[in-house]
């Protein structure tokens, strides 16, 4: 069924798989680092999950603030929930505090993109995205200290501040459980702004702006709300299971 008023359902759907893909990896990620679970998380196939939603949510968040005249609403907005993780992470679950977590980055970028929002337009879109992703590859590592793929070694002398972590150069001391600097990652923002001038063009195949899954649509047009509640969800639901098991051990 095509999208009343334009819609484009595609861009829903690929948020819920994501979603869902996130959900996974925190599934996860709190089984080996909360509840001490032995299983290889730090494997390929666990970073490559990781890698692809965010990746997904990233390029998702710059097309729709192309779509969108309240880029600056919806940024402060993110930012906020953002540091409403960031309290409550750091009060009732401090080893696991969000610093500067993927609502936080997709906060800022946003507000970012509507300050300069003219220029981006008036750039040529092809060019612009081509950039922008060769730039995001070429200085993916930069958090840890290496550029274009890993051949390069970034100064250890600009990691001199934990401060300095919000453009990606994290220094002593710092520490994220959710950490998405603004370099490397705006540029991946960035080349959502440029191919999003397609979308809102409607200059995409029409299978993008058909709706195929009633339950993924609504689940995509709920992700931050989502997102917000996931995290305490799963604790609550792993901390219960294992409640249950270890009661039933010593039974």
């Amino acid at each position: 069924m095509a999208g009343k008023g334009g819609r484009i359902f595609f861009l829903d759907e690929m948020r819920a798989l994501a979603l869902i893909g996130m959900i996974v990896y925190h599934a996860a990620y709190d089984l080996y680092a909360i509840f001490g679970l032995d299983f290889d998380f730090f494997s390929a196939g666990w970073d490559t999950l990781q890698l692809a939603v965010c990746s997904t949510f990233i390029i998702i968040a710059g097309i729709s603030s192309r779509l969108t005249k309240n880029a600056l609403k919806h940024g402060l907005v993110v930012f906020g929930c953002g540091m409403l993780m960031t309290l409550g992470t750091y009060f009732f679950m401090r080893s696991q505090t969000i610093w500067f977590g993927i609502l936080h980055f997709l906060g800022v970028s946003m507000m970012i993109y509507y300050i300069f929002r003219k220029s981006v337009k008036k750039a040529p879109a092809l060019l612009g995205a081509v950039i922008s992703l060769s730039a995001f590859l070429c200085l993916y590592g930069l958090p840890s200290r290496n550029i274009m793929f890993g051949n390069i070694a970034v100064p250890s002398e600009l990691y001199f501040s934990k401060y300095l972590a919000v453009i990606g150069l994290p220094g002593p001391g710092f520490r994220s459980a959710d950490y998405f600097p603004l370099l490397p990652w705006f540029f991946l923002f960035l080349f959502g702004c440029f191919i999003g001038k397609w979308f809102k063009e409607r200059k995409i195949p029409d299978f993008m702006m058909n709706k195929h899954s009633d339950f993924l649509c609504k689940i995509g047009s709920n992700t931050l709300a989502i997102y917000i509640v996931h995290q305490p969800v799963i604790y609550g639901v792993l901390s219960a299971f294992f409640w249950v098991i270890e009661k039933g051990t010593a039974l």
